[in-house]
């Protein structure tokens, strides 16, 4: 019998017809995404001098000199024209988010070019590079940062062949990314701050401090406790999560063991977004994005995708196109 034929694999464009599945679950909740954040950039606090010094001066805590240097210099450069920047970041945000749900073409791809963009300077001088050079990043506050996953999930999608079909390292590249940004959130725990009671508790204690309903309230109040009583041991276990979804995420897919994987990683980014995020603190009047567990848990599942898509392509013996004949599609 004949063997099924392979179809054509040319590189896709985000602004191109064809669209597979994971790219275009990645597209979409990006955009959403982003239009949440513009649309929490416009709460009435964001438009006074509450939006410089509770989100972009504290950016400058304990980093290097140089990176001090620059967000000092952007907060000189916003602080007089704060409420006309501040409409300018709602806009351009809306629109970053209206055009990657635009039809295939120019816009989206702009879109995405753009998202991309505005979400290095975000994390360069909003999130002080995800507070990675100050010594004390966790991800159970938030670091790498969500502009940073904005970012990797912008490059994914233009990347060459998309997330369905790029490959790095023999891998799919949004497989590699979900990876990399969990093992980096295994690396930064290990940090011996985090097996100290101060250290690990800290997180959770902030995020209690937030003014919120008591029953979201009282869960994290607990996990600071929990975290000061045996914080080698709760640790240890934070460390071993992130380490196994991102060596999850590295192996070659296999069918026996996605499901469960998948679940046990979602559900533990869940909690590290309510315990230690605080879903981005919704209730305080300034917050600026969901934090990073949200848009990494998209990355994670956009990867999981690609990854049943891979065995479906394995089993059938036919590869899976990256952008088909898109005059077909049309």
């Amino acid at each position: 019998m004949a063997r099924p034929a392979r179809a054509l694999e040319v590189a896709v464009d985000p602004g191109s017809v064809y669209e597979a599945a994971p790219d275009r679950l990645l597209r979409v909740g990006l955009a959403s995404l982003w239009l949440l954040d513009g649309l929490l950039q416009a709460q009435p606090g964001m438009f006074t001098m509450d939006m410089v010094s509770t989100i972009m001066q504290p950016a400058a805590t304990g980093q290097p000199g140089w990176l001090s240097g620059l967000v000092h210099w952007s907060v000189v450069l916003v602080t007089p024209r704060v409420a006309a920047f501040n409409w300018g970041v709602v806009l351009l945000q809306l629109a970053i988010g209206a055009f990657m749900l635009a039809p295939p073409g120019a816009f989206r791809r702009l879109g995405v070019v753009l998202g991309g963009a505005w979400a290095l300077v975000v994390w360069v001088f909003g999130e002080g590079l995800g507070q990675l050079l100050t010594g004390s990043a966790t991800p159970l506050s938030g670091a790498p940062g969500s502009a940073f996953v904005y970012l990797v999930g912008a490059v994914v999608l233009l990347w060459p062949g998309g997330a369905a079909s790029a490959r790095i390292a023999g891998r799919s590249a949004v497989a590699v990314a979900a990876s990399a940004i969990l093992a980096l959130s295994a690396l930064l725990q290990l940090n011996p701050l985090f097996f100290t009671s101060l250290g690990l508790s800290s997180p959770f204690g902030q995020a209690a401090m937030m003014g919120q309903p008591s029953w979201l309230r009282a869960p994290i109040a607990w996990a600071a406790t929990a975290a000061a009583s045996a914080p080698v041991a709760a640790n240890a276990l934070a460390v071993l999560l992130f380490a196994l979804a991102a060596a999850w995420l590295w192996q070659r897919p296999t069918r026996r063991w996605e499901g469960i994987l998948l679940a046990v990683t979602l559900v533990w980014l869940g909690l590290v977004w309510w315990l230690g995020q605080d879903f981005g603190m919704p209730f305080s009047g300034m917050e600026t994005d969901p934090n990073t567990a949200a848009p990494l848990a998209l990355l994670v599942f956009t990867a999981y995708v690609a990854r049943r898509r891979a065995l479906a392509g394995r089993g059938s013996g036919v590869t899976q196109p990256l952008a088909g004949k898109a005059s077909s599609a049309a």
